[in-house]
């Protein structure tokens, strides 16, 4: 066998315009939206105003209560699609923002991509792009809820609310 000689330089590898674009957008985007996570955090630990008490949530959370207990006895009832949006000024606002935003960046980076993958005549690729930009926004758009609901919402009851009645039969 030939041995190669540290002369001999390998052919840098192209990387399609499509896996660059994506590559970008979602680069950009994730950074993006952890910042948003981040102040998100801080503005949920720092300041009074919050959606979620923030020690009832850790402490539902280690628990390990379901999600629906979670969100009866922090707010009353389970909300329904991007809660998030009506509550930006608050902490959890803000994190759930963020979450929110790193998820919908494969939207624009997959349509992106798609859009240099038919350029290429790349058209399987092309296509199943487009579908997986199509199946996300429609999950993120909520109409995929029928996955996961049932029949009947939880009956609701807040920490605060059973605390008070805790407390009344106690008395």
């Amino acid at each position: 066998m030939k041995e190669q000689s540290t002369d001999d330089k390998e052919k840098p590898v192209k990387i399609s315009l499509a896996g660059i674009v994506y590559g970008d957008i979602i680069y950009w985007t994730t950074i993006a939206a952890t910042f948003l996570v981040i102040a998100g955090s801080m503005l949920m630990f720092l300041s009074g105003e919050n959606f979620i008490d923030p020690a009832y949530l850790i402490g539902a959370v280690m628990d390990e209560r379901s999600k629906d207990d979670i969100w009866c006895g922090a707010v009353g009832n389970v909300p329904n699609g991007h809660w998030y949006l009506s509550q930006l000024s608050t902490g959890n606002g803000l994190t759930m923002a963020g979450i929110a935003l790193g998820v919908f960046s494969v939207i624009p980076a997959i349509v992106g991509a798609s859009f240099y993958l038919l350029k290429d005549r790349q058209w399987d690729f092309a296509s199943l792009a487009v579908v997986a930009a199509l199946v996300t926004i429609i999950a993120m758009g909520g109409s995929l809820n029928f996955l996961t609901k049932t029949a009947d919402g939880p009956t609701c009851t807040t920490h605060k609310q059973a605390a008070d009645q805790g407390a009344r039969a106690s008395s």
